[in-house]
């Protein structure tokens, strides 16, 4: 099954406490109709994994993270570890996080102080394979105290989380 936050990740936490307070920050967005997802698959071999998926679809996934090392800080703004950039390419990240604000996908601004339990992340781009366009690349391993950082890898060894192609590949 996706596996779901251990106790000690939400008992008590800065971020647990932040997403209380914020829920408005961490709304749940999926193109997939989870009912009908369910239905589709109401005969599938294992049932266990399917309702932990449709759960996480509704509820957010939990990404195998442990935050309870206490060298981490509360709060990381990562988000100036990065190379210069054109103005091309400020405009198109600009225009990719209109974008998925637009879409539901990122919150909007809430200022620019981070609250506790926050970690943000360099965004960069790349150019597109055999084209002048970009790529919006967010970058989760720059840093100290990356967000991947705080991954076990051998508990996620040999799972892909790339999106909804991986997620459909597994079921």
């Amino acid at each position: 099954p996706v596996p779901i936050p251990p106790p000690h990740e939400t008992a008590n936490s800065d971020a647990s406490r932040v997403v209380a307070a914020r829920p408005d920050l961490f709304r749940i967005v999926t193109p997939i109709n989870v009912d009908r997802f369910e239905e589709f698959l109401q005969d599938h071999p294992n049932p266990l994994f399917v309702r932990s998926v449709s759960r996480a679809l509704r509820e957010g996934f939990w990404p195998w993270a442990d935050t309870s090392d206490d060298s981490y800080p509360s709060i990381s703004d990562n988000s100036m570890h990065t190379c210069s950039k054109t103005d091309d390419q400020l405009q198109f990240i600009h225009d990719q996080l209109c974008e998925e604000i637009n879409l539901g996908r990122v919150s909007e601004s809430f200022g620019t102080d981070l609250f506790p339990g926050m970690y943000s992340v360099p965004m960069h781009t790349v150019p597109k394979s055999n084209s002048d366009k970009l790529r919006l690349v967010v970058d989760h391993t720059a840093g100290l105290y990356s967000l991947n950082s705080m991954i076990d890898h051998d508990s996620i060894k040999g799972t892909k989380l790339d999106g909804l192609h991986s997620l459909g590949a597994s079921l």
